[in-house]
Parts: structure tokens; sequence; C-alpha cells
């Protein structure tokens, strides 16, 4: 679903990412692992368009958006939660959803494909149905997490791009989180997700990729990391 070959980008003349390439098939939770500074949100942002690669080539199926703008590349079916969640603060819960709304892409969704509806992400994320009438600036932290990925859920994408979803939250709204993606991955939906937190993504991705200043330095099966201690104390380790 996601292809992408030899990605370079960076900051003004900083360069974050050299050579970056993976894949995300259909219906796959692949996580990019990585300390600080490693590149995982940066390599989120190239991928949205929010930072324009210097070389390499990005495929959504078989359509090549490295380069294009983020509002042509999120109307081609890819999602995207920032690290900062970036939800409208006055609006409520329910006009944060309704801003979100639109149409699944043409040809993008899979057989079976239900669109997703505020009584859908209610369901799928419970805290939020009391507080729908509620401004985002009231809400908590983990709900305002919520809420940033039950609004991009309502643009109906292929794929997700998640960035440090678990970041700051609490053991609790980290397993409801969890419980989440779980669920999405039974829909369907493909994710692609950035995180720090090794024992979470254990738990709901497939595969894995390590990033170190900005290269591939593993990637892998979630079993194949588990048991290789090495790779983890060289690449994830503080």
């Amino acid at each position: 679903m996601l292809t992408v070959e030899n990605l370079h980008a960076g900051y003004g003349g900083a360069k974050i990412l050299t050579g970056v390439s993976l894949a995300v098939a259909p219906g796959e939770v692949l996580v990019l692992l990585g300390r600080n500074g490693a590149g995982k949100s940066t390599t989120m942002k190239a991928l949205i368009g929010l930072l324009r690669p210097t070389a390499g080539r990005i495929r959504l199926g078989n359509t090549d958006i490295a380069g294009w703008e983020p509002h042509r590349i999120a109307r081609l079916g890819l999602g995207y939660v920032p690290e900062e969640r970036r939800i409208f603060p006055d609006l409520t819960v329910a006009e944060n959803l309704e801003i979100g709304r639109r149409p699944a892409p043409a040809g993008r969704p899979p057989p079976g494909f239900t669109p997703w509806t505020p009584t859908r992400l209610f369901a799928l994320f419970p805290n939020l149905a009391p507080l729908r009438t509620r401004p985002g600036n009231r809400i908590s932290g983990g709900e305002q997490q919520m809420l940033a990925i039950a609004r991009t859920l309502m643009g109906n994408p292929s794929l997700l791009l998640l960035d440090e979803p678990s970041e700051g939250l609490a053991p609790v709204i980290v397993d409801q989180m969890q419980a989440a993606i779980l669920a999405l991955k039974a829909e369907g939906v493909t994710v692609l997700l950035a995180e720090q937190n090794l024992a979470f993504a254990a738990r709901v991705a497939d595969r894995a990729v390590i990033l170190e200043t900005g290269r591939i330095v593993w990637e892998g099966t979630m079993t194949e990391l588990s048991q290789d201690h090495a790779a983890r104390s060289r690449h994830l380790q503080v």
C-alpha cells in the first residue's frame, strides 16, 4: 500500500533522512522505532507532504506522491495524526469530528469497507461519547489524542500515520489506545506508527523498522525483534 524508496529529507541545510526505504502492506501495522532525533517524525512529515523530500520516491498504491501538497495526499487516502495532536481547541468534540469528515477516496476502500461515522468512533473511543459537546481545550490529554485519531478517521483514510500516540499518556489510556489500534487493524486499516514505547509497539505492530540518525539500521517482525537482544540494546536503549 505504501512504498518508500531512498528517501532523503531535512530542514534547511540539515540533512535528517538519508536513504530511508520501507514498505507497508495492506492491513499491516508497521512501527518506526528509534531514539529521540532518529528521524521518525521527519519521516512522517515527509510522507504527508509537510516536508518536501530532497530525493527519493513515495508511492501510495501506484501513485508517486513525493513532493505533493498535504491536501492532495490526504485526498488520496493518507491520514496523519501529528505528535502535537492539533485539535481545534474552541470547537466541541463533535465539531472536531465534523471538520474531518470526507468520503473515502474513490477506488481505495477494501471490500466490506464501512465509512467512519461519529457513532462508530464513539464506540471505538468510549471516553469521547459523553464529551461530544465539550470544547477540545476542556478534555484531558489522553482524550485529545483519541479525538485527534477519531477526527483523522472521519476522512476514511486507507492508511493511517500515527506519530507517537502513546507519548505522555497515563497507563490506562495507553491500554485503551492499544485496544483502539488493534480494533482498527481488525477493520482492515493499514497503520504506520512512530513510537519510542517498545512495549506498546510490541503489542500492536506486526513488523518494526528501527531508525538511527536518519537511516534504517534494523527491520523485521516483532517476534524477531523480541529475540534480538543485541539490536534492542544497540539501537533502542538509552
